[in-house]
């Protein structure tokens, strides 16, 4: 319970007040099914519904103060319902939700991943660094909201920004002190990641996804760039300076900037570098220090989500041997390269790759493996494309499929209101004349049922695109899928 005059000197923009501000708010809330008596209602604008059509659903349900963009119909003024006209809700809700919470992030030390791939694994690498510090930590992502043995399940990568607070408040109630946020680029375009105090940055990659939601490759650039422009001189901005849109990252960032990658001109160097089936070492030099990197994740890419895990934790002042012993420890993220070993000692490696770049990444991290084993085994891709979602990375993911496995099955991802058939003739245009064997199974189930008759001992399996997720959005219905259980189900040892 919070006196609303108290958090409305939060709100940053111009505003208009209808009503009296000298009144308690039981919760803020942007959505109108939630609110309760005394409730603060946030009417955002969203891609599907407008929140200003349902002011009147959230008076019925208690609301007395409405926080909105534009002056409300006659008809809804009333003496006990206050509204505050605003420039921006989206704003507005960050900086309610935030004060309503009592400013969490400011007494957390937070490290927010934003970038195409990688995300999720970095958080992950982060949160086994912080406990090998000896200090609680706490991840809100991709695959859920963790914390000592909480979990919350989350419908985005990044949440709206008050239910964010939310979490980081109740948090801070169990003791954590440090956590690890990924920040997509929608979040930062829509304001969900504001009122945020970032102690660190990382930025991983920028590569071909997402261009359904943003105008151009530009536009997606500059929404990631929002992160480190917000970050103060006494953060710290961790980039892969191998990417080309590294230095566009940081170029107006106030804080201090240390750059990652293979290339000499990087402050932390990725040197001597082996992947195997077991493990993925690595060492990374930087300044008067190295960090032995050992990890049991697999594939090259992983040591570079290794080594800017360890650059940012390095960079905060974390023991080097809690970074040492966190990489050593850390198990994977959900669905992120997950290791299944089948009867007929085949390798099932479950991914959530669904971008080109990812997808060429797992792939490359199967022939890594196999080059290691020194064995001459086939690499077989299962994957397929979501529908309703960029249709451009389609034909482009089945050129480096087909090009670098030896059988490939073409199948459905999520395709929602488009047509599988549809998705798969888009894949198939880009599959080049190659000796790869090609596949079509429209039915997820069958496809990954097919890729176990098909391998043998040594093979490497690779199911691309869903990864943690536990359903096939098919129309605009949900319906339980799990792609580690199907493969467990065919073929676990």
């Amino acid at each position: 319970m919070k006196n609303l005059d108290s958090i409305y000197s939060s709100l940053s923009s111009e505003k208009n007040v209808i009503g009296l501000l000298d009144k308690y708010v039981s919760g803020v809330e942007y959505d109108s099914r939630k609110c309760a008596p005394g409730s603060c209602f946030v009417a955002i604008k969203g891609l599907v519904s407008d929140g200003h059509d349902f002011i009147k659903q959230a008076i019925r349900f208690g609301a007395k103060t409405i926080i909105c963009e534009s002056f409300p119909n006659q008809d809804l003024i009333s003496p006990d319902v206050t509204f505050i006209i605003v420039n921006n809700t989206r704003l507005a809700l960050a900086e309610l939700s935030h004060a309503f919470f009592d400013f969490p992030s400011t007494k957390l030390k937070i490290i927010g991943v934003t970038g195409t791939n990688g995300k999720t694994t970095i958080t992950f690498l982060l949160n086994s660094i912080f406990n090998a510090a000896n200090s609680k930590g706490g991840i809100i992502g991709t695959t859920g909201a963790y914390f000592n043995n909480h979990f919350i399940p989350l419908a985005h990568t990044t949440p709206e920004s008050r239910d964010i607070a939310e979490i980081l408040y109740k948090m801070l109630q169990e003791g954590v002190e440090w956590v690890a946020i990924e920040v997509s680029s929608h979040a930062l375009k829509q304001k969900r990641a504001e009122c945020i105090n970032f102690n660190g940055a990382i930025f991983t990659n920028l590569t071909h996804d997402h261009l359904d939601y943003h105008d151009s490759i530009e536009d997606y650039a500059q929404s990631k760039k929002i992160l480190f422009d917000k970050l103060d001189k006494n953060a710290v901005a961790i980039v892969f300076g191998d990417d080309e849109h590294a230095e566009f990252m940081v170029r107006d960032t106030s804080a201090k900037v240390f750059t990652v990658g293979r290339n000499k001109k990087n402050y932390y160097k990725i040197l001597k570098e082996t992947a195997g089936i077991i493990s993925t070492d690595f060492v990374l030099y930087g300044g008067e220090r190295i960090i032995d990197g050992k990890t049991a994740l697999l594939g090259k890419f992983n040591i570079e989500n290794a080594a800017l895990a360890a650059a940012a934790c390095n960079s905060l002042k974390i023991d080097y041997g809690a970074i040492q012993k966190g990489l050593s420890v850390a198990k994977g993220a959900p669905g992120r390269m997950q290791k299944v070993v089948l009867f007929n000692e085949a390798i099932a490696l479950v991914d959530y790759a669904h971008t080109p770049d990812a997808l060429e990444k797992a792939i490359n991290a199967c022939k890594d493996v196999i080059m290691s084993e020194s064995k001459k085994s086939k690499i077989l891709c299962v994957f397929g494309c979501g529908g309703d979602r960029d249709r451009s990375k389609r034909p482009e993911m089945g050129k480096i499929a087909s090009e670098n496995c030896d059988i490939v099955i073409i199948t459905s991802d999520n395709p929602r209101t488009e047509s599988p058939d549809n998705i798969i003739k888009q894949i198939l245009e880009g599959v080049s004349a190659t000796n790869t064997k090609i596949i079509v199974e429209p039915d997820r189930k069958k496809a990954i049922e097919k890729s176990v008759e098909l391998s043998s001992i040594g093979d490497i399996i690779l199911i691309a695109g869903k990864g943690h997720e536990k359903y096939q959005i098919i129309g605009t219905e949900k319906f339980d899928f799990d792609d580690v259980a199907e493969i467990e189900k065919y073929g676990k040892l």
